[in-house]
């Protein structure tokens, strides 16, 4: 220790200051940079001026101030493999730095974790923060053969990480997630760190954290299912799971009912989770084709597709549908999943008649013009269709027919149509006019074969123009430019005499005078005599 010998040589770096300076941050340590050729930015040099006389421990008791203990609870994911035959025994040691001494002491470790490279530690590392002062922490990940620290080697670490204490009391009872820095570690290597109070269960913590809850139920139905079995149509049952941040895993909410031979399903079994306001979930749907309500029995091969959405747009579209695309290996554009979460014991029924609103009942009437020929023999026996899209399935949900009209290519149907006008919501709604070959009016015989042609128009649109006739054209195979249907809405209970009354206005007669010139002969021996009908 005789500094005499110490040659310009030997210097590792200095530094210049006032004794003033010191003084005036007494019992406070002050750190300054050290200058020298090999010297880093992190090169420095830690200084506390006391009393003469006062011992070590005083000084860093003075420093460091009143402390408060708390407790860092470990998880670690994607950590890599160190074993030739098995997976890491991953231990995390934690230590933190003496400001005085310059030094890493030791401040606990979690138990040790077999053949685990996502370990969620049960034993939590006590740390107490001094209220003068930050800490600055490092964790190190080792794959040990036992929990005796005192074994561990250099060689059988994975990585570590440094983090002050501040950063972690900022975020109290929530995880703080630091990439781990290691040899063979990859960008997905984090490791994940929560403090909470000293003593405070970690369920109780994470609790608090996550805000309010709020009990919800979701309903799910599925549309264009891929076929699953050879001689019949798939038998879907759909699984609700949710992704558990500190596994990393997805765990099984719920599942709904099994439903028979169905490509659309709307299942009525609704599946319960818990929305937190201060904290997202992610969600993930998988439909499989299923042999019974034994979802054990359930393999990869059974599975018709899976989508993922997070509860937080569910529940921002509370009592609506979300509709989410559904990818599988035979899945298609329009295979997909519609989700609606409502509050916990609400029926499906109770949500849609909110959104309604107010329900006015309205009659539609009819007429068409120039109807394209589906008979070889005769002309079409039209009949008109009436259907509403259900914005909660996705379906055109059938509402009602005309009665069928015999041999008529510009028909106007005397039975209305039944139209439900919601104050809330809009739909969509579709007028099919069809051949109809039954005597008994029995639409279920009617197909894409007997369509002649149909138009969709919004229900608002009828509303907005009610007692008023709207002509659209007609859009099918055979449909031609002048092919057209004439729609007008009145209150429910209007006769046709009245709506035709309606449309046309108040009457004022009127005469026509007629003459022609240069009409064609149509007689051998004389002129024609020419006669005028009119019709209307």
């Amino acid at each position: 220790n005789d500094v005499s010998n110490c040659k310009s040589s030997d210097l590792l770096g200095e530094v210049v200051i006032n004794t003033s300076q010191l003084k005036a941050n007494e019992n406070n340590p002050i750190v300054f940079p050290l200058q020298g050729k090999n010297c880093g930015d992190s090169t420095v040099i830690q200084l506390t001026m006391v009393l003469t006389g006062t011992p070590l421990e005083v000084v860093e008791e003075r420093t460091r101030g009143n402390e408060a203990p708390y407790d860092v609870h470990v998880s670690c994911r994607q950590l890599p493999d160190a074993d030739l035959t098995s997976k890491s025994d991953p231990i995390v040691s934690a230590s933190a730095l003496n400001p005085i001494t310059i030094q890493w002491e030791p401040v606990g470790a979690t138990e040790l974790r077999k053949d685990d490279h996502n370990p969620n530690f049960v034993r939590s590392i006590s740390i107490n923060q001094y209220a003068s002062r930050d800490r600055q922490l490092r964790f190190q990940v080792y794959d040990a053969d036992s929990d005796d620290l005192s074994q561990i080697k250099a060689d059988d670490q994975l990585g570590e990480v440094y983090v002050p204490f501040s950063k972690l009391l900022q975020s109290m009872g929530k995880p703080v997630v630091i990439p781990v820095q290691g040899k063979n570690c990859t960008p997905d290597t984090v490791i994940q760190l929560i403090a909470v109070p000293a003593g405070t269960p970690v369920d109780d913590v994470e609790k608090s954290s996550q805000g309010e809850v709020t009990p919800l139920e979701v309903y799910v139905m599925g549309r264009s299912l891929p076929k699953n079995d050879l001689l019949s149509k798939s038998d879907p049952i759909a699984v609700l799971n949710v992704l558990n941040p500190l596994s990393n895993e997805f765990n099984v909410v719920g599942t709904t009912e099994r439903k028979e031979n169905d490509h659309n399903p709307n299942f009525t079994r609704p599946i319960p989770i818990e929305h937190f306001s201060k904290k997202d979930r992610e969600l993930r749907v998988n439909v499989y084709d299923c042999d019974d309500e034994d979802t054990n029995k359930l393999s990869e091969k059974d599975q018709l597709g899976e989508a993922s959405v997070n509860l937080s747009q569910l529940y921002e579209s509370l009592g609506r549908p979300v509709t989410v695309a559904l990818s599988g290996k035979q899945t298609t554009d329009e295979s997909a999943v519609r989700l609606i979460a409502v509050p916990a014991g609400t029926s499906i029924d109770e949500i849609l008649r909110q959104l309604r609103g107010t329900v006015t009942p309205q009659d539609v009437f009819v007429g068409c013009t120039n109807l394209p020929k589906h008979d070889v023999l005769s002309k079409s026996d039209p009949v008109v269709l009436l259907s509403a899209l259900d914005a909660t399935t996705g379906l055109w949900e059938p509402l009602g027919n005309t009665e069928t009209l015999k041999d008529n290519h510009n028909p106007t149907f005397s039975r209305p149509l039944a139209l439900e006008h919601y104050s809330e919501q809009d739909r969509a709604v579709r007028f099919s006019v069809h051949d109809s070959d039954s005597d008994d009016n029995d639409i279920s015989k009617l197909n894409d074969s007997s369509l002649l042609g149909e138009t969709v128009i919004n229900a608002s649109q009828l509303k907005f123009q009610e007692n008023s006739p709207i002509i659209l054209p007609l859009k099918g195979k055979n449909c031609e430019e002048n092919t057209l249907i004439q729609i007008i809405l009145v209150p429910s209970g209007t006769s046709l005499a009245e709506v035709e009354k309606r449309t046309r206005g108040n009457e004022v007669p009127h005469d026509i005078y007629i003459s022609c010139r240069h009409l064609p002969k149509n007689d051998l021996t004389s002129k024609s005599d020419p006669m005028y009908s009119a019709l209307i």
